[in-house]
């Protein structure tokens, strides 16, 4: 059985990142994994417009989130909200120690490089820790793919997201760093 997926147009994706859990029913996913480690847990969820990041110390949650901006998602406990164009890079401070870096790029491609780029993004498939790859609207055509891959450290945790929108030949690419103390 094949899933499709409706990505949104990439020129309305936004970044949207709260200091608190969402409702699970505002994460409709395709694909999750989660990891737990000493003083923390991750769960990382492929979504249609791109990822959820979910991270869980004793004394916080932190809620990553890249999707269209007219979704509804609550503005009580959002910390920060970018519109994805060109590159952007935001920090948070935590009162609990936790520290959130995140830089976000979206990037248009001419057809040759997108579809470049496709193809080693599908080559790391494999090995990375989350990916997806979805129908195109034809045979001839790339799907949109999402890949994610995390780097786990004593303290910290570094998650690299890709994310292509085929019909706009642009990739979404975020890294987001989360220091946390055990």
């Amino acid at each position: 059985m094949t899933v499709s997926v409706a990505r949104p147009d990439a020129a309305n994706l936004v970044l949207r990142t709260f200091g608190k859990p969402l409702h699970p029913d505002l994460l409709c996913h395709h694909k999750s994994t989660s990891l737990n480690l000493p003083g923390m847990s991750l769960d990382l969820r492929l979504i249609a417009a791109g990822h959820a990041l979910i991270v869980k110390t004793d004394d916080q949650t932190l809620t990553e989130l890249i999707s269209a901006g007219d979704e509804p998602h609550p503005v009580r406990g959002r910390l920060l909200e970018q519109k994805l164009k060109g590159c952007r890079t935001e920090s948070v401070q935590f009162e609990s120690g936790l520290r959130y870096d995140v830089s976000c790029t979206l990037e248009r491609m001419s057809l040759a490089v997108f579809l470049r780029q496709n193809e080693e993004l599908v080559a790391d498939g494999p090995s990375a820790s989350l990916f997806a790859e979805f129908p195109g609207k034809n045979r001839f055509s790339p799907g949109p793919l999402s890949l994610v891959r995390l780097e786990v450290c004593r303290h910290s945790i570094v998650v690299h997201a890709f994310h292509t929108f085929p019909d706009q030949l642009t990739v979404v690419k975020t890294q987001s760093l989360v220091e946390y103390e055990a």
